[in-house]
């Protein structure tokens, strides 16, 4: 099997961890171009890239940015419910809310979101709670919405309304994952109890799987968690997904189209062949692909990391946890092009908290992108907005972006959020947790929306938690020009 991953496209210097990183994968087998991986216990890491000279950072203002303003603002509340197999089993009560939920599916927030041709949105959570251990009843898949933006100041701090009108469950009906071939995983429909895990060894809870998920193999938040979405123009979806890491293809009812296409050595915790085998991990928990998306004309897909690998001589400077890879792929070979270009996260080499929250096209080879912290509330400090221009890199290789927007300091001068408790007045701020989704309403206007990681953060009010914020910003200037879906 041949493996194309040394890319031309970056310095040689920052380029010399992508080729060792080709060959810690290159032994592994492949299924429907995919890279599947043999257990690797105690492979010798590859030599360290030299790390280049680091570039200058510029400070950040907290007014810095391009001339903008809020122009809507919505929300979901946090008690709204859909119907399906009870869930929150497995949580604890967190902010006054007290699970179980019977017979229904709270929405823990938005972490990807689709404009639609018809006005709607095409929302989609992630795998419910946060983890694999307490999520094998929630239902992953995306929702059909319709947003009422509020759009004009009327003295309050109520925002307009996110009304659910469908929702399409992920499932493996086609058996792709227990086929005997490619990536095969023992799913949630697979088990008579729901799993919990201990010591990242599956564990069975003694708690009966609700028939339904089993009937319709549907996919939960134990078998993957799904953090980035992405339309093809049949209609179909691309998915970004934490655990594997893995690429998914589904069709438009949410069917799964083939197997997980694994990537060339990014591993996580919760990877079946370290869970089951053995094979070391390579990248943290939660630090798969929130971000995929399309590059203009639809030819190839860029799967991004939350954060570099967990092992140094993975990553594009070994000693520098800024550095990251945007992974190209080629979504009709489903197979990593090796065309990996570098970017360069704020914050410190070492011990870097900040993550990217999502990532979407605006025409051609540019992309918006979400750099975000972990922290909520008041302790909130770095939530930003960048471009970054794939044929435009810095002297050193890496991809050149500008600040759009400090979410912490929207530019409100109509005051459509109101009175809120912390903002002054023309202002309006995102003090959240997960900021992971944003998408282009127009050449003018990106809209934000957020993962409320429900319950269990109170980032808006103190004590209560976090309902999904939507929001609008228009740009003075015309920066995006994305041509709209054909679906």
């Amino acid at each position: 099997m041949s493996i194309r991953f040394a890319s031309s496209s970056l310095p040689r210097h920052l380029m010399l961890a992508v080729v060792s990183s080709a060959a810690l994968a290159a032994c592994g087998g492949g299924n429907g171009g995919g890279i599947a991986f043999p257990p690797l216990v105690g492979a010798p890491a590859p030599a360290p890239a030299p790390a280049p000279a680091p570039a200058p950072q510029p400070p950040q203002d907290d007014g810095a940015g391009l001339p903008h303003k809020l122009t809507g603002w919505a929300s979901l509340a946090d008690t709204f419910r859909w119907p399906g197999p009870t869930t929150g089993q497995f949580i604890t009560a967190a902010l006054g809310v007290t699970p179980p939920f019977v017979d229904a599916q709270p929405v823990p927030g938005f972490s990807a979101l689709l404009k639609n041709d018809d006005g709607t949105w095409t929302a989609m959570p992630d795998n419910g709670y946060g983890s694999k251990s307490n999520s094998g009843d929630f239902v992953t898949g995306f929702y059909n919405v319709s947003i009422d933006f509020r759009t004009v100041a009327d003295g309050t701090t109520v925002p307009g309304t996110v009304k659910v009108n469908s929702h399409v469950d992920f499932n493996d009906a086609n058996g792709f994952l227990k086929d005997g071939k490619g990536v095969d995983l023992k799913i949630t429909a697979d088990f008579a109890n729901y799993q919990t895990v201990s010591g990242n060894n599956l564990v069975d809870s003694g708690k009966p799987v609700d028939p339904r998920i089993v009937g319709g193999r549907l996919l939960t938040g134990s078998d993957l968690d799904v953090e980035s979405i992405a339309r093809a123009k049949d209609g179909s979806y691309f998915v970004g997904e934490e655990f594997g890491p893995y690429i998914l293809h589904f069709d438009k009812n949410g069917t799964l189209m083939g197997d997980p296409v694994p990537h060339p050595f990014l591993r996580s915790p919760s990877n079946p062949l370290v869970m089951n085998d053995g094979a070391t991990a390579t990248s943290l928990s939660s630090r798969g692909f929130e971000s995929l998306a399309f590059n203009g004309d639809g030819s190839r897909l860029y799967a991004v990391p939350e954060a570099a690998p967990s092992l140094a001589s993975l990553r594009p400077v070994s000693d520098d946890e800024r550095y990251l890879n945007f992974f190209e792929f080629d979504p009709a070979s489903m197979l990593y092009t090796g065309k990996n270009p570098v970017y360069r996260k704020d914050g410190p080499a070492k011990d870097n908290q900040i993550v990217i929250g999502d990532m979407t096209n605006v025409g051609g080879n540019k992309f918006v992108l979400i750099e975000r912290d972990s922290l909520f509330g008041a302790k909130a400090v770095v939530k930003r907005l960048y471009m970054v221009d794939l044929d435009v890199k810095d002297a050193d290789g890496v991809l050149k972006k500008t600040l759009l927007v400090n979410l912490l300091n929207i530019s409100d001068p109509t005051d459509i959020g109101g009175p809120l408790a912390g903002v002054v007045a023309g202002k309006f701020g995102m003090p959240f947790d997960s900021i992971e989704s944003v998408e282009v309403v127009d050449d003018h206007t990106l809209a934000v929306a957020i993962d409320t990681n429900f319950p269990t953060e109170d980032g808006r009010v103190p004590g209560k938690p976090d309902d999904t914020e939507v929001i609008t910003i228009r740009f003075d200037q015309a920066l995006f020009k994305r041509a709209a879906s054909k679906t």
